[in-house]
């Protein structure tokens, strides 16, 4: 694997291509891993009722695998924790990017117990050591860029959380339209069918590229396997993935977008919605109405 996507790739200064390097690594490898399980789930026929019958276990090879992948997310995260520019030189920063492969190692490590898992998780963490160790200058200079993506502090998360629940009431519990009581005026939710059939994602980035906003805070439900993030605009694409209950908001808070596990995109602030009305007409008759898909795109409460 190289550092590279091409000869023309934009320069960067060196402690920025070796941090962006380390990311490209692991999603990279993330992407492989992932791909060879889905695969062998297929030639296995895997079906997730398998896992709740008495006696079922993982195949031998599966074991091999599925430790891989997981440690190639969770180095991703610690990777990007770190901020380049804080570090002292570019050999500090190549010892935090190592450090952050020991980090993910050991939380994988106090979970899982399979000796054949353990040994494919060592050897991952190794291939990702190694590969920072072994970058010289010239590899970095041909790394390409990629869109900013930071996993927030602490602190940040706390403020963030603090100003959701102050503006918007988020907190302690689901938001709407799984909240009980009205839905206030500033607020249309849609079943998620019907937000991709108009190009939901899309019109999210121009409008906000208009208003301003270059970066995105996602705050999620779960940690510490999806934190929270500040990532760049040109990447935001609200759904419910691996970190539950997902909320979007940029600086000031006078916008959220809420996804959630029923299927819900929730699209709030005044502004925003008054555009979503002017582009997308008859939408307040499209409103969420349960999470099973329906030919209408509203969906539905009802098993069918």
């Amino acid at each position: 694997m190289t550092a590279s996507t091409g000869p023309n790739s934009e320069r960067m200064d060196d402690k920025t291509a070796l941090h962006t390097a380390a990311r490209r690594y692991c999603e990279d490898r993330f992407s492989e891993w992932t791909q060879t399980y889905a695969d062998l789930q297929a030639k296995e026929n895997f079906q997730t009722e398998k896992l709740f019958k008495p006696g079922w276990d993982y195949s031998e090879e599966a074991y091999g695998i599925f430790p891989r992948y997981r440690f190639d997310k969770a180095a991703k995260i610690e990777v990007e924790r770190l901020v380049p520019h804080a570090s002292k030189g570019l050999e500090e920063l190549r010892s935090l990017l190592i450090s952050a492969s020991d980090i993910a190692e050991e939380r994988l490590c106090a979970e899982l117990k399979n000796e054949i898992a353990l040994k494919a998780l060592r050897e991952e963490s190794d291939d990702y050591k190694t590969y920072v160790r072994v970058l010289s200058e010239a590899d970095l200079h041909t790394v390409a860029p990629l869109p900013l993506r930071r996993v927030l502090t602490i602190e940040e998360s706390k403020e963030l959380w603090n100003q959701l629940k102050l503006v918007w009431g988020i907190g302690g519990g689901y938001w709407f339209p799984l909240k009980e009581g009205p839905i206030p005026e500033k607020i249309l939710t849609f079943h998620v069918d019907y937000f991709k059939a108009v190009d939901g994602v899309a019109f999210l980035r121009d409008v906000l590229a208009k208003r301003g906003v270059s970066r995105v805070f996602e705050l999620h439900e779960f940690g510490p396997d999806e934190p929270d993030y500040e990532i760049e605009l040109s990447i935001f694409e609200p759904g419910y993935r691996w970190g539950g209950e997902q909320y979007c908001t940029a600086v000031g808070a006078d916008w959220v977008v809420y996804a959630s596990h029923e299927s819900s995109i929730t699209l709030s602030g005044g502004w925003l919605v008054e555009i979503l009305k002017e582009k997308w007409p008859g939408c307040v008759n499209r409103s969420y109405g349960g999470p099973y898909s329906t030919n209408d795109l509203r969906g539905t409460w009802k098993w069918e």
